[in-house]
């Protein structure tokens, strides 16, 4: 099992960013292409299963990462999965059936990362 609070601040380390909060969220995907805009956050993908049909395919596609996954190939990928996305993340989710009505929901488990900046420190003075 990966240490993920070191290899989030393995990560950061590298990227320059040296204070930060992380915890873990959920991200529901309840239709085939979401787009999330992560803003200034870092986000880690950190699902080791997912509740869809065993053809159903995955994408998570962001400016600096892709990563795309079936059922069998996330339970069978031991650190794989753990890959770090910015910006802006799509999900894109495919070979769920012959159409619409056939989507099932499921959910995505990530690490959410928020760098604090020298701004999110100060304190303003009141008069």
């Amino acid at each position: 099992m990966i240490d993920i609070q070191n290899y989030i601040v393995t990560e950061m380390t590298n990227r320059g960013i040296d204070k930060f909060k992380s915890f873990p969220i959920f991200v529901d995907v309840n239709q085939p292409d979401i787009i999330l805009d992560l803003n200034k956050y870092i986000y880690l993908f950190a699902s080791e299963s997912v509740d869809t049909k065993i053809h159903t395919k995955i994408e998570l596609i962001s400016p600096d990462n892709h990563f795309a996954f079936s059922k069998n190939t996330l339970a069978n990928s031991a650190y794989s999965q753990y890959l770090f996305f910015s910006e802006e993340l799509n999900i894109v989710t495919s070979n769920y059936g012959a159409d619409m009505s056939a989507f099932v929901p499921y959910r995505l488990e990530f690490w959410k990362v928020i760098p604090e900046t020298i701004a999110d420190n100060c304190v303003i003075p009141k008069n």
